[in-house]
């Protein structure tokens, strides 16, 4: 890759769901935009860190373990996604929100597929090491 991939867009959030077993993450968007996230992200509001995803779970002295699931739709809900780039050095993954919100998504291996996501009838694969991989949808 020589550019950063960069796609404009004004698609809602839809919603957020986890699955523990795998460790999976799924962000899903109007407009059939889906991004699924294996490794590390984390959620800047006003390019501040307001959540990371290590801390799902976690207590931190709270009555109740943190929900990332309840953060994400009470700090996104209502927001779009406007922009979309993925680094062209290192295939790290960041989507702009409507209100100054920002996901960051890290290549989180070296070897193994951190992140997944499809726009535009195409699907886009974070590869270990920072490299990406580019299919059509049929």
């Amino acid at each position: 890759m020589t550019n950063d991939l960069n796609f404009i867009t004004n698609s809602l959030f839809d919603k957020v769901t986890y699955d523990g077993s795998a460790d999976n993450w799924h962000f899903s968007f109007a407009d059939k935009i889906g991004i699924s996230v294996s490794g590390f992200w984390r959620l800047l509001e006003k390019n501040h860190i307001v959540l990371v995803s290590l801390d799902h779970g976690h207590k931190f002295g709270l009555t109740e373990p943190l929900d990332l699931k309840e953060e994400i739709k009470n700090r996104l809900t209502a927001k779009k996604i406007i922009k979309i780039v993925v680094n062209k050095d290192t295939a790290d993954l960041i989507l702009t929100f409507t209100d100054q919100f920002k996901l960051e998504i890290y290549i989180a291996s070296s070897n193994y597929e951190t992140y997944d996501f499809s726009i535009n009838n195409k699907r886009y694969i974070g590869l270990g090491s920072g490299s990406i991989a580019i299919m059509e949808i049929v």
